[in-house]
């Protein structure tokens, strides 16, 4: 009876018009081609993207948003980027310092097999961010979730003028890079801050904007052969825990919101996205879906006073993101019902929810040149990079297997928008 259901539903697929599928993921489409191409089009001779001191943390990204459409069916819309992600990875590499993690943490933690060696990316001193975007890109970049194979094997051994890296393979400083992590979370005498992090290792405190980069490197990382990364009922994933339902509002006018740091009053839809992505990945801390329904009764708002809002701040709009589709994916209905108003038809026939909300801010969004403007601190190429990987639905965690009517779904998908980027080049 499944096989019969299944058949009906393909068959109401066929029935559907192409252009209708083609030319509402087209525009989606072209808007993550611009990006590319934008990026492309800024990126330095040293293969970074400038950003004020965060030029590691913006390269990252833009890395991440490569390397990633390059995995997906279309590729890179006939374009060669292949110069763009090697120069990009070189000075990624080129960063990268040792740190010290001889001396056992709290529990009792010095580094995979004791190893005693950490990796780290600095950013104007703020190495939590630096690191929180490189190991998601070198991750990516050595492992294909969606099936293929990797650009970069990540068994290839590092020839780099940096000595922190070159003789190592990939795996090897990518593991050494979430050992830092590891060994860096706070521990249980500091009080409300036990088991966050925040700017850099030894700083004994913990923030839930600076949680979140640990967190989904842990899982980006965990996809790459030969790197393992604590699992639940691990010391870091019940140190979390704790931190999470300390950093959570349980009563009053922020109920079920998640601050910055306890107490301290700044509520807002970055600090939701990241408790949500770090709540999956511990196993269970705080309450999720108050925290969802915090969300949910604040996802229109715009951004504003910098830290605040939702929709156009892409800190914000990455940070939910992140924790949407790693735990319900981009389609169906999805937790999230108080949503914009569906001015235009990004995906006319498909279901009309959160992910689709963003796409439509982000299609209608986009400067001529295939920039985003961003706002407040997230500008030029890491808004741009990042509202690619929305765009582009960039798995946090392994995707899972579609049922076949998806497969067949996609297959009409990507057949008209092959011909609509034969059109598209030929005018």
């Amino acid at each position: 009876m499944r096989k019969i259901i299944l058949l009906i539903l393909c068959l109401g697929v066929l029935s559907w018009p192409l252009t209708a599928v083609a030319s509402t993921s087209a525009e989606k489409q072209k808007g993550i081609d611009a990006g590319l191409a934008y990026l492309a089009n800024t990126q330095n001779a040293n293969g970074s993207w400038s950003y004020g001191g965060y030029e590691p943390a913006a390269t990252a990204a833009a890395l991440l948003s490569f390397v990633d459409q390059r995995y997906k069916p279309l590729g890179w819309d006939g374009a060669d980027y292949n110069a763009v992600v090697t120069n990009a990875t070189n000075y990624l590499l080129s960063q990268a310092s040792t740190l010290n993690i001889s001396t056992p943490n709290w529990w009792g933690f010095s580094g995979t097999a004791n190893s005693g060696v950490g990796i780290r990316w600095y950013n104007s001193g703020e190495e939590t961010y630096g690191s929180g975007l490189a190991i998601p890109a070198l991750s990516r970049l050595v492992s294909n979730p969606y099936g293929g194979t990797p650009l970069v094997s990540p068994t290839t051994v590092i020839s780099s003028p940096n000595a922190a890296v070159n003789g190592k393979t990939y795996s090897q400083v990518i593991q050494q890079a979430v050992d830092s992590f590891t060994w860096s979370q706070t521990g249980p005498a500091y009080g409300d801050r036990y088991g966050g992090w925040r700017y850099f290792a030894g700083q004994n405190d913990s923030d839930m904007s600076t949680t979140q980069w640990p967190v989904i490197d842990y899982l980006f990382a965990k996809q790459v052969p030969g790197v393992s990364v604590p699992g639940a009922g691990s010391n870091t994933a019940t140190a979390l825990q704790a931190w999470l339902t300390a950093d959570q509002y349980t009563s009053g006018i922020n109920a079920g919101g998640v601050d910055y740091q306890p107490g301290a009053g700044i509520v807002n839809a970055t600090h939701a996205g990241a408790f949500l992505l770090s709540n999956y990945f511990a196993g269970g801390g705080g309450v999720p879906a108050a925290a969802l329904a915090w969300l949910n009764a604040h996802w229109t708002e715009i951004a504003s006073g910098t830290w605040y809002g939702n929709i156009g701040n892409p800190y914000a709009m990455w940070a939910v993101y992140k924790g949407l589709e790693t735990i319900y994916g981009t389609t169906g209905a999805g937790p999230i019902t108080n949503l914009d108003p569906q001015t235009t038809l990004i995906d006319p026939g498909a279901t009309w929810n959160w992910w689709e909300d963003y796409c439509q801010y982000l299609v209608g969004s986009q400067n001529a040149d295939g920039s985003w403007t961003g706002y407040a601190y997230w500008t030029g190429p890491l808004a741009t990079a990042w509202d690619i990987n929305i765009l582009n639905a960039t798995a946090t965690a392994p995707p899972g297997v579609p049922e076949p009517c998806t497969l067949l779904l996609l297959g009409f998908g990507l057949a008209g928008l092959a011909v609509f980027r034969k059109r598209r080049r030929l005018t």
